[in-house]
């Protein structure tokens, strides 16, 4: 050891000695003070935390309100006047939907990957995806559907009704009758599923609760 260590540690041990009471007092005050507001810090991080998450879930119920009643809409308005029209792969019109639905924030849901919300968490994504697809599958027979209107107005029903055409529209046109009903029931099934979540998880939260009329 240096000899000029020497003098300081015995000045250290000396005053450590002379003052122990004050010194004790003092580190005792810093440590507590310190945890104190460590604690407190998380807590605060915590409850942040906990708001996010719950403003997550109640987001994710109202995408799935909306995209449900567009399904409903489609069913309703759409399809089901025309359910048991055995030439409907013919009369059911191009039907144009204008209407932005909102997606979900998956990021934002993924605190629901710890304990029971994994299923629930990809049955609702199952229950998007399959919302999208109804919407692209009738965007996809509205062009199929116009291209045979415009042979047929050109070249009559012979050219313009062929046996593929006929065939195709018709697979595409039970196929969206067949999502539409299956949409409509998984989107109304994950938001009571949702809110039965919400509620679960967050104790003294009220998630959206909407009553489902057909």
């Amino acid at each position: 050891m240096p000899p000029e260590i020497s003098p300081l540690l015995a000045w250290i041990a000396k005053f450590l000695q002379d003052n122990w009471q004050t010194s004790i007092s003092a580190l005792t005050g810093t440590f507590f003070g310190a945890y104190f507001a460590f604690l407190f810090q998380r807590r605060h991080t915590e409850a942040k935390e906990i708001e996010a998450n719950l403003a997550a879930a109640k987001a994710a119920q109202f995408a799935i309100v909306v995209q449900l009643r567009g399904a409903k809409n489609i069913k309703q308005q759409v399809l089901d006047p025309i359910r048991e029209d055995p030439e409907r792969h013919l009369t059911l019109r191009p039907f144009t939907v204008h209407a932005k639905f909102p997606s979900l924030n998956i990021p934002s849901l993924t605190f629901m990957l710890k304990g029971e919300g994994a299923q629930l968490l990809n049955e609702i994504m199952l229950a998007e995806h399959q919302f999208n697809t109804l919407i692209g599958a009738l965007e996809e027979r509205n062009v199929r559907h116009e291209a045979m209107q415009r042979r047929v107005s050109d070249h009559g029903p012979e050219v313009g009704l062929d046996r593929a055409t006929v065939i195709i529209l018709k697979d595409m046109t039970d196929s969206i009758f067949g999502l539409g009903d299956d949409v409509v029931m998984e989107l109304q099934s994950v938001f009571e599923s949702l809110r039965a979540y919400i509620e679960k998880a967050f104790p003294g939260a009220k998630a959206l609760s909407i009553e489902f009329k057909e």
